[in-house]
């Protein structure tokens, strides 16, 4: 049965990708996303009633998908350099050439690597990955059915795209099972390139011009992600003459040899995961449908960057090159905290905290001890359920609005309250106890306690993040909307929504049980063990608040409405006064967003520098 759950995970999206292109009715998409969201829960589940364990599916271990996944380390640079080509976008051509080069020179030029003992592992870290791929993913899917709808009437498209994109949505999922649950690098490599496909393809669906230039940025840095992957891989093959990921992460096969390779897989990573000085096509990709935007930030792509990394923190842990990728992580978290800080368009906001979230996790690969790798792997959890509520939640809200900017979003609780206050918890599990992101974050702190600097930059990342999600919690809440009648909505559109809320606060309820699935025996050892302690009070506190909050709430209707004290002489127009000079003053509401502290203009440039010095010397140290 394992076999047929993993074919499940892995093939079933691609052939209902490409049943949606075939049969391109709605109500057969509609059906066709809905039964591989069933499956892929089905499957998934099945996993991990068998997890840990050592597999080889005959369609990933057989000869013949060795030859499809060595073929594709062609064909896929072959189509991007292509397009590059077509698009006379000359990184694009350059990096594109480069994995060619590299390709040509592994095929003829080495020996092939040894044949893997299994290809496919499910232990505790790919376990998390593919569970995150297969509900948030699929949900994530279920979302956009509605909202590609409303979104193509909004372009007015006289052809609708949906079968291509839903095609490319779907395989995505699939691509991302296969790279989390594959044990062979050519495979492994197979699928990451794979992702960089898809990406391209759906940052670039609007097909506008914002869209087509922000696809080809994405495009180029993940080729260079991908020749630098590429380049490690080939250096292994020469080293060790293997290509068995689970003996590739054995500290015992690097004893007395370079780290070089390890370091361009881990540079690979972090491309991928949209770290600084990389981050430009993840913030790029906002210009894409919100499903798309919600899908690479919460269950694909950046996903595949940080797992990457956490895959090698065996190798990593004590060595020159993990305190670098520590330092490196750490960086990142606290640089994109304050840029978040200096934004207030919501999908923005969202962009760089997931490029600081990210960077914790990285960080927590680069300390590489049992008790790192933890909190690495909830951390990957928990954001992914939390990021992905935020995601359809501000997408929802821009439909119903039509504007994205914080400011347009404030009072949206009076015409959205179900949805703006489902954004409003998922801000909160981003920074509150008990939910998840706080402890995963105080586990990275703890496990970062042996290098100071890092430490001191993950506590001033934190303190940002906290004044950052409670500024965005707030403005939801306050005022009223000019318009308080409540749009209609799918049940297809809030379902989603209202799962991934369950799915955030469950994670964080259950993530003793959920440590005890997921970590090896090794690492769940050195954890505290003890009775429940606080845990209960605080959730019993958490409801009582949330009643109390939510009565209140109720009884505003009844409330009578007063204008503020403005401090002049009143003036005939509502909402205004008569101040110096004798000029009529609008008031306004707004947040203090600091841009001459943290804004993008003043603040990448720099940023970018630094990280870029942190990674070259990441390099450094691996090959001293």
């Amino acid at each position: 049965m394992l076999d047929a759950y993993i074919g499940v995970l892995v093939l079933w999206p691609l052939v209902a990708g490409l049943a949606c292109l075939v049969l391109r009715g709605p109500g057969v998409r509609s059906a066709l996303v809905l039964a591989t969201a069933a499956a892929m829960a089905v499957g998934a589940l099945g996993v991990a009633s068998q997890a840990p364990v050592l597999a080889n599916p005959g369609f990933l271990s057989s000869e013949t998908a060795l030859h499809v996944a060595e073929a594709a380390a062609f064909i896929l640079p072959a189509y991007f350099l292509f397009r590059g080509l077509m698009a006379k976008h000359l990184l694009v051509i350059v990096f594109a050439t480069a994995q060619l080069a590299l390709a040509a020179y592994g095929a003829t030029q080495l020996a092939p690597a040894a044949a893997t003992q299994s290809a496919v592992v499910v232990d505790g870290l790919s376990l998390a990955l593919m569970l995150v791929v297969s509900f948030a993913g699929s949900l994530i899917c279920v979302f956009a059915l509605p909202y590609m709808k409303h979104h193509e009437e909004h372009l007015h498209l006289k052809t609708s795209r949906q079968p291509v994109f839903f095609l490319v949505l779907l395989a995505f999922l699939g691509f991302m099972n296969g790279l989390a649950l594959a044990n062979d690098l050519r495979m492994f490599e197979a699928f990451f390139e794979a992702t960089t496909l898809c990406s391209f393809l759906l940052i670039g669906h609007d097909q506008t011009e914002d869209a087509k230039k922000s696809a080809f940025r994405a495009l180029w840095l993940n080729c260079m992600g991908g020749a630098v992957l590429h380049a490690g891989i080939l250096l292994i093959q020469k080293q060790f003459g293997v290509a068995d990921i689970q003996a590739i992460v054995s500290p015992a096969m690097w004893t007395g040899a370079s780290l070089l390779p390890i370091a361009l897989l881990a540079i690979a990573g972090c491309v991928k995961a949209a770290q600084m000085p990389f981050q430009s096509w993840l913030l790029g990709a906002m210009v894409a449908p919100t499903p798309v935007s919600a899908l690479l930030h919460s269950s694909t792509m950046v996903k595949a960057g940080v797992f990457l990394c956490l895959r090698l923190s065996p190798v990593l842990a004590g060595t020159m090159t993990g305190r670098l990728l520590l330092l490196a992580g750490a960086f990142t978290f606290f640089a994109a905290s304050a840029l978040a800080l200096g934004q207030s368009n919501a999908k923005k906001i969202l962009a760089y905290s997931t490029i600081a979230n990210l960077g914790l996790i990285i960080a927590c690969a680069g300390i590489g001890t049992p008790v790192a790798v933890a909190a690495g792997i909830i951390l990957l959890v928990i954001h992914a359920a939390t990021k992905g509520l935020l995601f359809l939640c501000v997408g929802d809200m821009e439909q119903t609005i039509g504007s994205r900017d914080l400011e347009d979003l404030r009072g949206i609780v009076s015409k959205s309250p179900v949805i703006a206050l489902a954004a409003v918890a998922g801000s909160m599990a981003m920074v509150l106890p008990p939910l998840g992101m706080l402890v995963g974050k105080w586990a990275a702190l703890e496990a970062a306690a042996q290098c100071p600097v890092s430490m001191v930059l993950m506590a001033l990342g934190s303190a940002l993040g906290v004044v950052c999600w409670v500024r965005f919690a707030g403005t939801l809440l306050s005022g009223r909307s000019a318009d308080p009648k409540a749009p209609s909505r799918s049940s297809l559109s809030s379902t989603p929504i209202l799962a991934m809320l369950a799915g955030a606060v469950g994670v964080a309820m259950a993530a003793p049980w959920i440590n005890a699935l997921l970590l090896p025996a090794d690492i769940a050892a050195t954890a505290l063990s003890g009775g429940w302690g606080l845990l209960p009070a605080l959730f019993v506190l958490a409801m009582l608040s949330w009643i109390i909050g939510m009565k209140a709430f109720s009884r505003q209707s009844a409330a009578t409405l007063a204008t503020p004290y403005i401090c002049g002489l009143p003036s005939a127009e509502k909402g205004s006064f008569i101040g110096a000079l004798n000029r009529n003053w609008t008031l306004s509401e707004g947040n203090e967003y600091a841009t001459e502290i943290f804004g993008e203009a003043k603040l990448t440039k720099l940023l970018g520098v630094l990280a870029g010095a942190l990674l070259i010397a990441l390099v450094g140290g691996a090959i001293i």
